[in-house]
């Protein structure tokens, strides 16, 4: 303590000389006086922006050219350069003046982001995996094919390979944005549901992140869906967190960037039930807390087009599971400020409710209407329509702990399926029990949570017996989606925890509590590192050097997180989790501009060319991987054997004949669907769940209709094919052709 003591002393003996000086000294003063924040502000954000412009450009010509040396990009310059003037900023304004005058303006400030990338056309799709992974043309290049930023992820197939190509198809059919096109599956598809894509009917107030689709165009459409529920997201979870902790604005911003910067969110890429189940809550609170009517109308219009939407997301894995958590919180909203506020339901209220309720049900009677077949088909399907699940055994309750390694090297299993919430599980669970039944206090909230929590906890763990699963909707849901929720659940128990917690409540003795940090810090590492094992062949990813960060780290926040009731550490603690959570999903989807991938490589000329002279052509595209398929598609062509959303099933009874029903357990499911042309009998194989392979006889070209063959890196008339038949040959140029069918 002596040698501490003599230390302050000193400290504080050179600070008194430091400012003995600066007073003394009139040049120190006016440089001090300049630097301080408030002062000179104008001249110092010009300073600012002149100087983040130079040192973008120097890290452009030295970093940025050893990370991405395919170009010079104008783009990446500006990007840096503001991403350098808001951190430049900080050093210019007091941050408390700064900070509430982006509270303020956080939805001006939102609306100027999305203009933003709208003009310059950037979204986060990992889209140029077209050029790098798929190899379409390699050789033919250009910048736009690359990611300005970031790194595209492999992983993602269901966005950058089948979810983006058909939305980007919509608009470039002979019918654009039909509700049931022709392109996909190159037959009469439903394309709302199960393809999710834009269509132009009054149900697209379910889908209000694709509008951008019907009103600009592929380019801006896709800088629109992909940044409109990002902004959506963060507003969504930042406006619930000020509920949650009673209007505490940095506690607030750190709730969203927890939840919107978890590596479940980033690596699926927000989630559309956590957004609109936040929004139909932030907006229900909302309801009952306004007295003029037009505020209730406008709340009331929300929530019809938020639960819309979640109806409309048809994922039962997470409808279900999240739909827990959100009743959870209603019954929170409805006794706090029924019981505990000051509302009271009138004839309007009732009648707008009433209202609401009755077009919701409407637009859904409709959308029924026009899906009920191919909703029908795909809850029929062997997969994913007979998936009956029990529960347990969940790999990613833990895996926040190693999450923030994912950005920094390729994680070599699927980052999607072990990516979790970072949610601190179980620690908030126990500590919000523990604060509850000490203080009993704020049981409306943490009774409804803790039960839910608890039950989805029971799930992801241990699993039900199969008559609970059923009955509770559960048989629908997989222990490691479930975790999600769970993983929110408990993000939302801390920020409440930390947000109400007072320094006279019943806690945790401040030894008792730095032994359950480390003890904690233990657990789970041990359980990050054996469920990661689980499944994989005792594969070994976290080594001694990431479980010593990730302990270090994790030490750090329980340390926080365990002493919330000292005020200065609950700011230390807000500052970790914020830190924590950008270093996990910042840096997990990329940057890239415009959708010209799909549009200006040669061969995707020739194919739009063809297409120009014979729209209702037939095609079918060879080859071993599947991406190509939905590349055509992309383009508008008539794909036969683009993915599968669900069963083309008339196509398989026309090549399979009379064993089209003894191999239904085949081709039943969402599929994709490679093809190869052979002398023999046409045949099909399963290779996994989501992936069939057709052995295609070139004599069932004609019965299917198939006018022409889209192939990457064969010539199907050479001898490696023996075929029987030679095709015309169209197109050839750097691995790609296209062939007639004569």
């Amino acid at each position: 303590m002596k040698v501490i003591e003599k230390i302050k002393s000193v400290i504080k003996k050179i600070t008194d000389k430091t400012k003995e000086i600066c007073n003394e000294n009139k040049v120190i003063s006016k440089i001090l006086y300049f630097l301080n924040k408030d002062n000179f502000t104008k001249t110092k954000l010009v300073l600012v922006a002149f100087a983040a412009l130079v040192f973008a450009t120097i890290c452009e010509y030295t970093l940025f050219r050893r990370w991405y040396p395919q170009f010079i990009s104008k783009n990446r310059i500006m990007l840096v350069s503001i991403i350098y003037m808001f951190i430049g900023i900080h050093f210019v304004f007091k941050l408390s003046n700064m900070y509430e005058f982006i509270h303020k303006n956080r939805y001006k400030i939102a609306c100027a982001f999305l203009l933003f990338v709208m003009i310059f056309k950037y979204s986060g799709s990992s889209i140029t995996h077209f050029h790098k992974f798929a190899s379409i043309q390699p050789h033919y290049d250009d910048t736009r094919y690359h990611p300005l930023l970031g790194t595209a992820r492999t992983i993602r197939t269901d966005e950058w390979a089948t979810s983006t190509p058909y939305i980007l198809s919509q608009g470039n059919t002979t019918t654009p944005f039909s509700y049931f096109g022709n392109v996909l599956r190159g037959t009469e598809t439903e394309m709302f549901t199960v393809a999710k894509a834009p269509v132009l009917d009054i149900l697209m107030l379910g889908r209000p992140f694709q509008i951008g689709f019907l009103l600009f165009g592929n380019d801006v459409g896709l800088s629109f869906y992909w940044y409109a529920r990002l902004v959506a997201m963060m507003l969504g979870a930042y406006e619930l967190c000020l509920i949650l902790t009673n209007r505490n604005k940095k506690l607030s911003l750190c709730g969203m960037l927890v939840i919107t910067f978890s590596a479940a969110v980033q690596w699926w890429y927000c989630m559309h039930v956590l957004i609109y189940g936040q929004i139909v809550i932030v907006l229900l609170d909302k309801f009952m807390n306004t007295d003029k009517k037009r505020n209730k109308y406008l709340c009331a219009l929300g929530i019809l087009i938020a639960g819309l939407s979640y109806v409309f997301e048809l994922y039962p894995v997470w409808q279900i599971s999240f739909g827990y958590l959100f009743l959870a919180l209603v019954i929170w909203i409805l006794i706090k400020n029924i019981k505990y506020g000051n509302y009271k339901f009138s004839k309007h209220d009732v009648l707008v409710i009433v209202i609401t309720l009755v077009c919701l049900v409407a637009l859904i009677g409709r959308w029924y209407i026009l899906s009920k077949d191919a909703i029908e088909a795909t809850m029929n399907t062997d997969y994913p329509g007979d998936r009956q699940e029990i529960g347990g055994g969940a790999l990613n309750n833990y895996s926040y702990f190693y999450n923030i390694f994912f950005t920094f090297e390729e994680f070599p299993l699927n980052a999607c399926e072990y990516a979790g919430m970072l949610s601190l599980f179980p620690i908030p669970m126990i500590l919000g029990l523990i604060y509850a039944i000490r203080n009993k206090k704020d049981l409306h909230f943490w009774l409804p949570m803790l039960v839910v929590a608890g039950f989805l906890s029971i799930w992801c763990v241990y699993g039900f017996p199969a008559w609970v699963a059923n009955i509770t909707l559960m048989s629908m849901t997989t222990a490691c989606r479930v975790s999600v929720p769970l993983g929110t659940a408990c993000i939302y128990m801390l920020i409440y925890l930390i947000g109400s917690i007072k320094k006279e409540d019943k806690f945790l003795n401040k030894y008792v509590a730095c032994l359950l940090a480390v003890i904690s810090t233990i657990y789970v590492g041990y359980k990050a590192k054996s469920t990661i094992a689980v499944g994989v062949d005792g594969y070994q990813y976290l080594d001694n050097f990431k479980m010593l960060v990730g302990g270090i780290t994790f030490l750090a926040v329980f340390l926080g997180v365990m002493n919330i009731q000292n005020e200065k550490m609950k700011n230390y603690t807000i500052y970790i989790l914020m830190f924590v959570a950008l270093i996990t999903g910042l840096r997990v989807n990329p940057v890239i501009r415009t959708t010209d991938i799909f549009y200006t490589k040669p061969v995707a000329q020739k194919m739009q060319e063809i297409k120009e002279q014979e729209p209702d052509a037939i095609w079918v595209v060879c080859g071993d991987d599947w991406y190509l398929n939905d590349y055509a598609l992309a383009n508008g062509i008539r794909t036969l054997n683009s993915t599968n959303i669900y069963p083309n099933i008339e196509m398989y009874e026309e090549i399979l004949g009379e064993n089209a029903e003894a191999q239904k357990a085949i081709y039943n499911r969402y599929a994709h669907v490679n093809c190869k042309i052979i002398n023999e009998e046409s045949n099909i194989e399963l290779l996994v769940a989501d992936n069939i392979s057709i052995n295609l006889n070139y004599n069932d070209l004609e019965k299917l209709g198939i006018k022409y063959i889209l192939s990457k890196d064969k010539d199907i008339n050479s001898d490696e094919y023996g075929l029987d038949v030679d095709f015309e040959k169209v197109y050839e140029e750097d691995g790609m052709y296209i062939f007639k069918v004569k």
